[in-house]
């Protein structure tokens, strides 16, 4: 872990103190551009000091819209500092749904990065009209000072701009819109104090040295956020930060700026494997590689332990500022295969059953949390921060799972994604699991659909990894490890499947491929 062992109440302590301590370490790397701690906190001052002269602060939200940078990086920073609240755009949305994001959260102002792309300037354009809402809209310049330039020269947001109470409520320091995948994007307040608290705690978990670590995951994502960003800002890493994801350069990108710390999704993994870099040759310089939101093939994973020296899986979710268990050292190909790892936080996650009493170790129940990392609740949305939380204020995860005989988590699947076949509780992640452990199989998702016998089946979908496999075989090997009422009644062999811009499956339109 850093040196840096004294707990701060706000992320920027850190930065002023990694300035101070050693200016001249690499912070950020984007492509050429290269910026040390020192030059970071003055870019952070002066862009924080542009926008409050712009008349964006406290109850004020900064949007921003582009890819993982160093603008990105240093708008977030500057955000904390002049008091505003951040919110990252998707870049991958349309206009109908940029429009309802800007709309809902009403930014101030609006920054495109100089490297977002034609599409999303164009979908943005479109939104801004379709949304209702005026932003002072700012379009970042090339080069290492093109954001402040181009701040500097904007005209000052509208006085009808004035700070949001609600915002101010709820201590937003982050705004962050969860997927929608079953409906419009929720808007979650993440306070400054929730996410110092979980990059503290996570920093401590995973007891890095200081190093470099790549980020390419989308900065609307609280993975990219809170567990990448801002625990490398923590533990004084240096950011190096890839646009759009590529298998390819990803691997070369790792080789060439020899990383250490590799966080993504298991389909950014597997895509690396597919394309031949994720190997020895391009990732031997990583000490740490970790994943998150989604399990990770066996087979891959004992193919990684052969030559990275540690393997961590993790879970988290946005309400909870990010990640709330990992694995530990030294973990079994087992345990990274079937867990989720021990809480982060020491006392703060309870599984539950139906009447919110704990449930014994091997009794599946719903997943629920408290702490200082918890959000305070959705912007603008009463109704669902109400449904979040259990009546003694506990967080509901919407997520069930089981407690291991040593204390870590094993998750069973979504409590909405949960079936009854034949009055039977059917989790797809156990079938899931089954399935993702044959050696010819790259990715598996399970769903449930209806049936005029046992109420619903499982449909499960499967992305094969070599030729030969089929449908009978993968039928016979969960009849060998599951019980009859959960084998799948029927599975689908596909090349892809759908997924969210943060790498998971998108069951919704699993769903209605098969309706």
């Amino acid at each position: 872990m850093s040196d840096l062992h004294e707990r701060r109440e706000a992320m920027l302590d850190y930065l002023q103190e990694h300035a101070r301590t050693h200016p001249q370490r690499e912070a950020a790397i984007e492509g050429a551009q290269r910026l040390s701690y020192a030059e970071l906190a003055q870019q952070v001052e002066r862009v924080a000091n542009l926008l409050r002269d712009k008349g964006v602060g406290a109850g004020q939200v900064l949007a921003y819209i582009g890819p993982p940078g160093i603008q990105y990086y240093v708008s977030l920073l500057a955000a904390f500092r002049c008091g505003a609240t951040w919110v990252g755009l998707n870049p991958k949305y349309r206009s109908e749904e940029l429009a309802y994001v800007i709309g809902h959260a009403r930014p101030a102002m609006v920054l495109v990065a100089s490297k977002a792309d034609a599409r999303s300037r164009n979908e943005l354009a479109l939104a801004l009209g379709k949304s209702g809402a005026n932003p002072s809209l700012v379009r970042a310049q090339d080069g290492p000072t093109g954001l402040a330039e181009a701040i500097a020269q904007a005209e000052a947001v509208q006085h009808s701009q004035a700070p949001q109470d609600d915002i101010v409520a709820l201590g937003a320091a982050v705004l962050v819109y969860t997927s929608g995948s079953t409906g419009r994007p929720k808007g979650a307040c993440l306070s400054a104090s929730n996410l110092a608290e979980n990059a503290w705690w996570l920093a401590r978990r995973l007891g890095f040295e200081a190093g470099r670590f790549l980020i390419n995951l989308p900065v609307n994502h609280a993975g990219c956020i809170s567990d990448t960003t801002l625990v490398a800002l923590l533990n004084g890493d240096c950011l190096v930060f890839m646009a759009e994801f590529d298998a390819l350069q990803a691997g070369q990108l790792v080789r060439d700026e020899a990383i250490t710390v590799l966080g993504q999704v298991p389909t950014q993994y597997q895509m690396m494997h597919a394309a031949g870099v994720l190997t020895p040759a391009f990732v031997g310089s990583v000490r740490h590689l970790g994943w998150g939101g989604s399990a990770m093939p066996e087979s891959l994973i004992a193919y990684l332990a052969g030559f990275i020296p540690d393997l961590f899986n993790s879970y988290g979710l946005t309400e909870s500022s990010g990640t709330i268990s990992v694995t530990v050292r030294g973990a079994s190909i087992a345990q990274l295969a079937g867990t989720v790892g021990l809480p982060v936080f020491e006392g703060a996650v309870r599984i539950v059953d139906a009447q919110g009493q704990p449930v014994a170790p091997g009794e599946s129940g719903e997943l629920q949390l408290h702490g200082r990392h918890v959000f305070p609740g959705y912007l603008r949305n009463p109704e669902a921060t109400k449904l979040a939380f259990a009546p003694d204020g506990w967080l509901r995860t919407g997520d069930t799972g089981t407690w291991c005989e040593d204390g870590s988590l094993r998750l069973a699947g979504r409590l909405t994604e949960m079936y009854k076949s034949g009055g039977y509780n059917i989790y797809p992640r156990e079938i899931e699991v089954v399935l993702e452990s044959h050696p010819g199989v790259a990715m598996a998702a399970v769903i449930g659909v209806a049936d005029p016998l046992w109420g619903e089946v499982g449909h499960a979908f499967v992305v094969p990894s070599a030729e030969g496999v089929s449908a009978e075989a993968l039928v016979a090997l969960c009849r060998e490890r599951l019980a009859a009422y959960k084998l799948p009644k029927k599975i689908d062999l596909r090349s892809e499947l759908p997924l969210l811009p943060i790498g998971k499956v998108d069951k919704k339109q699993l769903r209605n491929l098969v309706a």
